[in-house]
């Protein structure tokens, strides 16, 4: 993978921020407010970079860029002193090899129109509503311990499952934000591909009338943008 290179800031002349771009990344920054308030993780958010005041969750980037003119030397001294870290660099324009970190991996920020709401008596999918069903999905998922039960308790979150003959072959997460909802954690057991307009109208019948975001890679973009979705932004995240 070819090392990208530091886009100079956009100045005031600069094109306008795709409002769909925007939402996507604010809701990332949502979701991770959420889950690091769960684990009791601190956070700040100044000159453009969001960042945790000490580890984050598992499997969650230490540090997350909001606005497009963010440059390595502000990740490099919000990251000093942390021999392990990860960045989300929301546009894909940073080069941070210079502070020891390599490109985990790139992907694409999607959004969708909102979707036909579907009903609870006819979706196949359905809100994960105990500890012990949580439990289920995020061992499927990889995220034990990283997904708290305290979630199930946010009127925002809902952790759905889509279940054939009762048993769970897919997940997600949907988030409500400001005017969207961030679809997260998505997964599928071996076997069976999310059907992401099914998901869409799942997600619709709890949150109606509203965009859906989130970012994608491989063949789970594929899908998505197969089930409405449209791609709007690159985004890559390093680690060390």
């Amino acid at each position: 993978m070819s090392t990208p290179r530091e886009r100079p800031p956009a100045g005031g002349a600069g094109p306008a921020l795709d409002p769909r771009l925007r939402s996507a990344v604010d809701a990332s920054v949502g979701w991770y407010e959420d889950l690091c308030a769960l684990h009791g993780v601190g956070s700040v958010l100044a000159q453009g970079l969001w960042s945790t005041t000490r580890p984050p969750p598992p499997l969650h980037s230490d540090a997350v860029v909001v606005e497009p003119g963010v440059s390595a030397e502000l990740v490099a001294q919000r990251l000093d002193g942390r021999a392990h870290a990860g960045v989300k660099d929301s546009f894909a324009t940073l080069d941070l090899s210079g502070s020891g970190l390599r490109v985990l991996f790139a992907a694409t920020w999607v959004h969708r129109r909102a979707a036909v709401p579907v009903g609870a008596d006819r979706s196949p999918w359905s809100l994960v509503r105990t500890g012990e069903q949580l439990a289920g999905w995020t061992a499927r998922h990889d995220t034990t311990g990283v997904l708290l039960p305290g979630l199930l308790q946010r009127a925002h979150v809902a952790v759905l499952a889509r279940r054939v003959e009762g048993r769970p072959v897919a997940g997600a997460v949907a988030r409500l934000g400001s005017g969207t909802v961030d679809v997260s954690n998505t997964w599928a057991v071996e076997g069976h591909r999310l059907d992401w307009a099914e998901l869409a109208g799942a997600v619709a019948g709890l949150f109606p009338a509203r965009p859906l975001v989130g970012y994608q890679r491989g063949a789970d973009l594929t899908d998505a943008l197969a089930g409405g979705f449209e791609a709007v932004g690159d985004l890559r995240v390093w680690v060390r």
